[in-house]
């Protein structure tokens, strides 16, 4: 991070996580000048219509769209983003095959092709022309609904919206690939634009929409009212080597994916298991450093903002690092940081649900605690985004009562 004036994101993501201004969260904020730029807008009562219904119906029976790119680039978001499992008792409980925080999923689409520029109902699942120029290249734009979140995301809204957006592309470039579509995305401070190029359908596109069926409906830890209680679970030193292997898969893919996103570090805490000491480790090249040598896991939970998590049987934590100047940059800069710390943590979330464990991704917690814990501040860095690793107890067998 070389910038010195930072931008309005990094200015209030620092006053909201060191500062917490109580009269910041009072009421809704209106939208800053950025939040306008990224804001969906009302489509025009008098543009045309485009129905999606036929091509959700054929998603939902298992079939696999076969047609132009732009049809595959639709069939792909709507698999994506549509939720895949609904728990109607929860506070939150709307899940996609990535988390949203609160399950607000506010992410918004425009869809750019030759015949113009689409705006994507998902509620009605509709396209409608917004009035835009046609392009000579397919591109998706990610846009957000900045009005759906609470007043105590007042200063935080800019870096969440981008976070998901992170996690929202890696499913989007995962899933792409199989329909035969390399997705490249392209982040500004005015827009974060994903163009499509048609690389011609792989042979394993059903396959694959029936796989991410099933992660998308086991990937969600959320489906109790009250809090998250996972199951008792030991990492064993197997499954250690998995997730640092996952680690350094996951850094290989941001770096194709987003290759002018700023580095981004892991930190593992561990509790002791079979062949795997306790202790706070930097991840390097899919190897262990050991910066201390206690179980740290305990004292995480002291540092974490919520009550309704129980840590006792949370076997791991990994947590994404940056460099300490983070408060520095400007506001593209800032999303996309963000935007990769996402998509790292949604590499490592889908890798743990197919070993049959959960990640449940968070932000919420004592900065200068969790760093003091962490011991970051002596490689000039910070804990910017944590990774919840246990085993998840919605998978459990339900004992039946007689």
């Amino acid at each position: 991070m070389t910038t010195i004036e930072p931008g309005r994101c990094a200015i209030d993501e620092f006053s909201f996580r060191y500062l917490a201004p109580a009269d910041a969260c009072a009421g809704p904020r209106p939208l800053d000048a950025f939040e306008r730029q990224h804001q969906i807008g009302r489509p025009g009562a008098a543009g045309e219509l485009r129905d999606l219904t036929p091509l959700f119906r054929a998603l939902l029976t298992g079939a696999a769209p076969t047609g132009s790119a732009r049809e595959r680039l639709l069939a792909v978001l709507l698999q994506v983003h549509q939720p895949a499992t609904v728990t109607p008792c929860a506070g939150y409980g709307v899940h996609a095959s990535y988390p949203s925080p609160r399950a607000y999923y506010p992410l918004r689409f425009v869809l750019h092709d030759a015949a113009g520029r689409w705006q994507v109902d998902m509620r009605a699942l509709r396209l409608h022309a917004d009035g835009g120029p046609g392009e000579g290249t397919l591109a998706l734009e990610i846009r957000n609904d900045f009005t759906v979140y609470a007043a105590l995301y007042n200063l935080f809204r800019k870096s969440l919206f981008a976070l998901e957006a992170g996690h929202f592309l890696s499913e989007l470039v995962a899933l792409g690939r199989h329909a035969g579509l390399r997705i490249a995305p392209a982040v500004s401070a005015q827009s974060i634009r994903l163009d499509v190029a048609d690389q011609g359908e792989p042979g394993d596109w059903t396959q694959a929409l029936a796989q991410h069926r099933h992660y998308a409906r086991e990937r969600s830890s959320g489906r109790f009212q009250r809090g998250f209680y996972p199951a008792p679970c030991i990492l064993d030193s197997t499954r250690l080597a998995d997730l640092l292997a996952a680690i350094d898969a996951a850094q290989v893919a941001l770096t194709a994916a987003m290759p002018t996103a700023p580095r981004i570090e892991a930190r593992l805490c561990l509790r002791a298991g079979e062949g795997v000491a306790a202790g706070v480790y930097r991840c390097v090249d899919a190897t262990l450093e050991c910066v201390d040598g206690r179980d740290p896991i305990d004292e995480c939970q002291r540092f974490y903002n919520y009550d309704n998590f129980n840590f006792r049987t949370v076997p791991a934590m990994v947590f994404l690092c940056v460099d300490e100047l983070a408060y520095h940059c400007g506001d593209a800069q800032f999303v996309e940081m963000n935007m990769a710390l996402g998509y790292l943590n949604q590499q490592l979330i889908r890798h743990l649900s197919g070993h049959g464990l959960v990640g449940r991704p968070f932000r919420s917690y004592d900065q200068l605690g969790m760093d003091a814990l962490l011991q970051t501040p002596a490689d000039g860095q910070r804990a910017y985004y944590g990774l919840l690793v246990a085993r998840n107890r919605c998978r459990e067998a339900w004992g039946v009562l007689r």
